[in-house]
């Protein structure tokens, strides 16, 4: 006979989100954070051109979405599926061919005043964002809590690096786990403790951190319950054979990190941080801090276990133990994947409205 488990409520209130929030634990660990810097207040225009079903890029960006040239696995359809450039051999005359001149111009022309339109409103920003990449040459963006790791698809290295503006509008506009922050970042407080701590007081920020390409197998999230370690898992949920040989070297590099930076001046007593730890293992870097609660993803755990745990238990290191083929069978966050068409439509008014179209025949046809 199984066991039944009772759901546990895992209480998390106002003031702890408030507290993961990036710059509130930033400046207190700046010296064991990647070279990050901050840009806020965000005004209320740039927050809504993130979050519009559509996105104007700058014309400063030359961006073109590129699937590259391999088999097309963020695409779920081909070459071969048709829908290619349409040259056609129908020739019009050359009066027409001067009017689809003139009319492109005007399309051109049109575009670009909308492009300044949006960009005005939000000018210091863009500037800031240009000015960042100039000097770093590339970044990884973020917002208060939530970094757009769902919507790599949309860009051609499949990564978080963005090397122009356009990179981080796109990147910011695809991702879920970002429209989290904008929509949904109080929804699982579940206390009244900290709730003079309104919404209208927090102000939304944009993170842009120096990229680095880090091993993902190197990455660790720590759950830390009444001020101490209750679990460590792998972040990345691949199999890496040389991992169960650091079990030592991790746990110590992390309970150390966690004595001499964390444990006395975290606010909170229960949380959970994200820590990367790069050979040859003379320096831990603080990559997040997170609430302790179920929004956060509980990686090799599950939420019922932490909640049951105790800081009398001796924690575990949990680390994939074999080659997890059923994963491999779906590559990560590929729910929120998209046809390489509907990304192109969704940077052209003028080829959304076409795909619509072409989508409402395709369904009458269905219908018959």
């Amino acid at each position: 006979m199984s066991d039944t488990h009772v759901f546990e409520d895992i209480p998390l209130s106002r003031e702890q989100v408030v507290n993961c929030s990036f710059s509130n634990w930033y400046w207190r660990y700046k010296s064991h954070v990647p070279k990050s810097r901050v840009i806020k207040p965000l005004p209320q225009s740039f927050m809504e051109y993130l979050g519009a079903d559509g996105i104007v890029l700058p014309e400063d960006g030359h961006y073109e979405v590129e699937m590259g040239d391999g088999d097309g696995e963020y695409s779920d359809w081909s070459d071969e599926d048709g829908g290619g450039d349409g040259g056609g051999d129908d020739e019009g005359d050359d009066d027409d061919d001067d009017d689809d001149d003139d009319d492109s111009e005007a399309d051109k022309t049109d575009a670009s005043k909308d492009q300044q339109k949006v960009f005005a409103q939000f000018q210091d920003v863009h500037d800031q964002i240009k000015q960042t990449i100039k000097e770093w040459g590339a970044v990884t963006p973020k917002l208060n809590w939530s970094a757009p790791r769902d919507a790599t698809w949309i860009l051609p290295s499949n990564t978080m690096k963005c090397t122009n503006a356009s990179d981080v509008y796109l990147l910011l506009n695809a991702s879920n786990y970002v429209m989290h922050d904008l929509a949904h970042a109080f929804d699982d407080v579940t206390t009244k403790e900290g709730d003079e701590i309104k919404e209208t007081q927090t102000e939304f920020e944009l993170v842009l951190r120096k990229w680095v390409n880090i091993n993902p197998a190197l990455e660790f999230r720590v759950f830390v319950k009444q001020n101490e370690i209750v679990g460590i898992s792998q972040r990345d949920l691949n199999y890496y054979d040389f991992l169960k040989p650091l079990e030592s070297t991790i746990r110590e590099l992390v309970e150390t990190f966690f004595d001499e930076v964390l444990r006395e001046t975290f606010p909170d007593d229960d949380y959970v941080f994200d820590v990367y730890l790069p050979r040859p293992f003379d320096k831990t870097f603080l990559i997040d801090i997170n609430p302790f609660a179920r929004v956060t993803d509980s990686q090799l755990f599950t939420w019922h276990e932490l909640s049951q745990l105790t800081p009398q238990d001796d924690y575990e290191l949990r680390l994939v133990t074999e080659v997890n083929k059923g994963r491999f069978a779906v590559k990560e966050h590929t729910e929120n994947q998209v046809p390489k068409d509907v990304v192109d439509a969704s940077l052209d008014s003028n080829a959304m409205a076409e795909l619509a179209k072409q989508w409402q025949e395709l369904q009458m046809k269905a219908e018959k």
